[in-house]
């Protein structure tokens, strides 16, 4: 495995927003979700929790291929930025696979597994019965631009599969 293939999965597993990005009939929507990075895989895949009820999972319809970018947080210095923006395909994660990714979901968030299992306000309990009626899905990359400025100024390495 490359140097610039071991930084980029270091890179998705240590952050956490994945933006999803789809057009629809009523124009452009991004959405942030949550999301665990399974690198063990070829390509890697990203898994995330949602509604099938939400905006940009009902654009999903066709097996479109959409944006989707991670960025980490900027800290006033050039070399600080850092990203991926990716084309992905999304899908509903398959039945049979669904236990394994909720473990590597909650082993990562086990806070919004706490929302589910235990809510403790009625806030938690509404924010926990969402979470409840959504289901795992998954994003695929074909292209990935990785910039990474700690390497150099708009130091980018591109993989497609």
């Amino acid at each position: 495995m490359s140097d610039n293939l071991q930084a980029f999965f270091a890179f998705v597993h240590k952050e956490s927003v994945l933006t999803l990005s789809i057009a629809d009939d009523n124009g452009p929507w991004s959405a942030p979700v949550l999301y665990v990075a399974d690198t063990q895989i070829e390509p890697f895949a990203l898994y995330f929790l949602s509604s099938p009820n939400s905006r940009h999972v009902k654009a999903l319809d066709n097996n479109v291929i959409c944006a989707a970018s991670i960025y980490s947080e900027y800290t006033g210095r050039w070399q600080s930025i850092c990203g991926a923006q990716m084309q992905v395909q999304i899908s509903a994660v398959e039945e049979h696979s669904n236990e394994l990714i909720k473990t590597l979901y909650f082993d990562r968030f086990p806070e919004v597994e706490h929302l589910i299992d235990q809510p403790k306000t009625n806030q938690e309990k509404l924010i926990g019965a969402a979470f409840d009626k959504s289901y795992f899905y998954q994003v695929v990359p074909s292209f990935v631009r990785f910039t990474n400025n700690a390497d150099a100024f708009a130091g980018r390495t591109e993989w497609y599969y």
